[in-house]
């Protein structure tokens, strides 16, 4: 049914609920895994001392959370892709679907911080928002 899947991942604990997921579609559907973490680099830090160093961090984090990802997933017998992308995560998820050609995206809702993130985070609902392509969200 699905050909190629989109997991975008944040590196809580909805990745690891979100990975489940993305093992059932590896071994029953035969799909192309690819496996996203976007992230955004602080730019209110930038005048600060230390923000290279800072920066270096927080790719090192973002590339570690997808090794983390694609290291499971090979482990289990299901074979992915995957890349950390900096950008605002809703366009990068978007983005990286459209490349790859998604029909399937999965991504995880977090905890509500306001009202109107009440059911989803705002970047499954700006995902949610913004696109024609199934989008299954793991709480």
């Amino acid at each position: 049914m699905f050909k190629t899947i989109l997991c975008a991942i944040d590196g809580s604990a909805a990745t690891e609920r979100q990975l489940l997921y993305v093992m059932h579609f590896g071994k029953t559907e035969n799909a192309a895994l690819h496996v996203v973490h976007a992230y955004q680099l602080p730019a209110y830090y930038a005048a600060q001392e230390g923000y290279e160093a800072l920066i270096a961090e927080y790719r090192r984090v973002a590339h570690h959370v997808v090794e983390d990802a694609l290291h499971y997933l090979n482990e289990t017998g299901v074979e992915a892709s995957g890349d950390a992308i900096e950008g605002a995560p809703a366009e990068v998820i978007l983005d990286e679907a459209n490349r790859i050609n998604a029909d399937l995206i999965l991504i995880g809702s977090r905890n509500p911080t306001d009202v109107h993130e009440m059911f989803l985070g705002s970047v499954s609902q700006q995902v949610l928002n913004a696109t024609r392509i199934p989008v299954l969200v793991i709480p």
